[in-house]
């Protein structure tokens, strides 16, 4: 019976939790960017890349396409071994102001680092070598920027679907994740952020440099996003779909779960009482299920009670999901979400095995 209370505390819990982002994500309004004059604020996009021969020329593309193009853009070349340094040199003439820095130390956080050193722009913009930004990012984020004066911008980021099911979960999975974290922050608790998409003062980063945790090999943006949170700065989540980036998802389920794991494994650095709370009633509810579906072996009568939370779970998750869907348009929304909650409690388990047990990672 202790069992069973406990289940339902961490329910109740939960449900708290879903209706705590949905009226976060509620408070939010759309933004609406209007024309760029000449701001005299200074940008500069900084971006890591490491052998990314194959997409580095649509993402510079999709930066040249920009309907705001006054910004500094640096990429920093961290050791590849393809022709990445020879794609971004040939179309560097595009920019007017744009350069490739070769990286000193290994990693991406280092490469990354080396970037925002080396920029000019009063507001740092990041996003990743495999991310392609809508035509109005740039123009979106600086509006937004000089209308909040916030000191970390969280930017929307979406997921290309396609017509694998492993695809659709990823999506729906990754678009809960940045949804959670833009209602947390739209609540006045940020938990977190994605540098697919994000943008921070310069300033900001240079007072929180020394918490960033340079010893992990991930983590640069939530530990950011801490930092600034802990000294009471300015998050908020830029809300248009103009602000967009869209990234792949994982091409196997091997990547898919390398990825989550090294996610997963900064957790250990989490000082902040938020995100420790959100990441242990979401864990403590999916090995709840884990347990009573291995109950239900012995006895029938617990796969009717695994079955009850399931469904409940699965409730809170599709009202919250539906709600949030209005911005990010997914497709066969119950179907997948649905199969994404009868995997996810195995998914968390074994991202935290995996997290456990890791070894030395790198940042592809």
């Amino acid at each position: 019976m202790t069992f069973l209370y406990i289940t339902i505390f961490l329910l109740f819990i939960y449900i708290g939790l879903i209706v705590i982002f949905t009226i976060g994500w509620r408070k939010i309004p759309i933004f609406q960017s209007q024309i760029i004059d000449k701001p005299d604020t200074k940008i500069t996009i900084v971006i890591a890349c490491k052998n990314e021969e194959k997409n580095l020329p649509q993402l510079l593309q999709a930066l040249n396409n920009q309907t705001y193009n006054d910004f500094e853009l640096i990429i920093v070349n961290d050791h590849s071994i393809d022709r990445t340094q020879e794609i971004v040199e040939s179309q560097l003439s595009a920019f007017h102001n744009a350069k490739i820095l070769k990286s000193i130390d290994s990693g991406k956080k280092n490469a990354i680092t080396q970037g925002i050193q080396s920029a000019s722009g009063e507001l740092i913009i990041t996003t990743d070598a495999d991310c392609i930004p809508e035509p109005e990012w740039v123009e979106t984020i600086v509006n937004f920027y000089i209308d909040s004066q916030a000191d970390l911008i969280i930017c929307p980021v979406k997921m290309f679907e396609t017509d694998s099911l492993f695809s659709k979960i990823q999506t729906l999975e990754f678009t809960s994740l940045i949804a959670s974290g833009a209602g947390a922050a739209g609540i006045g608790m940020p938990i977190m952020c994605n540098a697919a998409n994000m943008a921070f003062t310069k300033k900001a980063w240079l007072e929180s440099k020394n918490d960033l945790h340079n010893e992990e090999p991930s983590g640069d943006d939530v530990f950011l996003l801490l930092s600034i949170k802990k000294r009471k700065g300015s998050i908020k989540f830029l809300k248009s779909q103009k602000a967009l980036v869209y990234t792949n998802s994982s091409p196997s389920i091997k990547a898919f779960f390398k990825q989550r794991s090294r996610w997963a494994g900064k957790s250990k650095f989490y000082t902040d009482g938020q995100i420790i709370s959100v990441g242990l009633i979401i864990t403590a509810l999916s090995l709840t299920q884990i347990l009573w579906l291995a109950l239900s072996l012995f006895n029938i009568h617990f796969l009717l009670l695994y079955f009850l939370i399931l469904i409940i779970k699965f409730g809170t998750d599709i009202l919250f999901l539906d709600e949030v869907n209005t911005f990010f348009k997914l497709k066969n929304l119950f179907k997948n979400a649905l199969l994404t909650s009868l995997v996810y409690p195995l998914y968390i388990l074994t991202t935290l095995i995996k997290a456990f047990i890791r070894t030395k990672t790198d940042w592809n």
